[in-house]
């Protein structure tokens, strides 16, 4: 039996990282993995850490918790007590716009490192909410995960209709960001 893939989303609350896991955990189920996705929520309903886990392979998952991640994506400073979670050679997703230096301590673990602007692009295309949607594309592209197509099948049914059209170019710009690819090792 092999270990699961791990991903941890990390940032305050109110950034959408619990939707990114949820849309995320969905998308893989759709394409045929075993799933576990958990989430943990600070004490504020916004501004404190929260972050959600998701755990995906081909076989099924006998333990559903994760001590290190193959892939951390961390949308702002407050969350980065997790980077020391991530795997030697694991990959670290950040938001540029509101991390300006991820600690020296990273580049020591990784060199797999991914820079995304998501809350500035967020704010170019007019609502700083969908940041998580750009972050949540460009992780599945560069990391090849999931398709396009299924994240935003997925998404349609976890977001309010009225949402759908900007969601949806939130995924499509986060996923042509970069063209960096990173395989998590190949599949589960």
């Amino acid at each position: 039996m092999n270990d699961p893939k791990s991903i941890r989303i990390s940032g305050m609350g109110g950034q959408g990282n619990i939707l990114m896991g949820l849309i995320l955990a969905e998308s893989l189920v759709r394409e045929g993995y075993w799933v576990v996705q958990s989430q943990h929520y600070g004490a504020q309903v916004r501004g404190g850490l929260s972050f959600c886990d998701v755990l995906y392979s081909d076989e099924v998952i006998d333990y559903p918790k994760a001590e290190t991640f193959d892939i951390i994506y961390i949308m702002h400073d407050i969350a980065f007590e997790h980077l020391t979670k991530v795997k030697n050679n694991g990959i670290v997703f950040y938001d540029s716009s509101y991390i300006k230096e991820l600690p020296h301590i990273v580049s020591r673990i990784t060199k797999k490192i991914v820079s995304i602007p998501a809350s500035k692009l967020a704010f170019e295309l007019g609502n700083t909410n969908i940041a998580n949607m750009i972050g949540l594309g460009a992780i599945a592209k560069n990391c090849n995960i999931v398709k396009l197509d299924t994240l935003i099948e997925v998404m349609k049914e976890k977001v309010n209709p009225r949402f759908h059209e900007l969601d949806e170019k939130a995924l499509r710009l986060g996923y042509e960001y970069t063209e960096k690819k990173y395989e998590v090792n190949g599949r589960g």
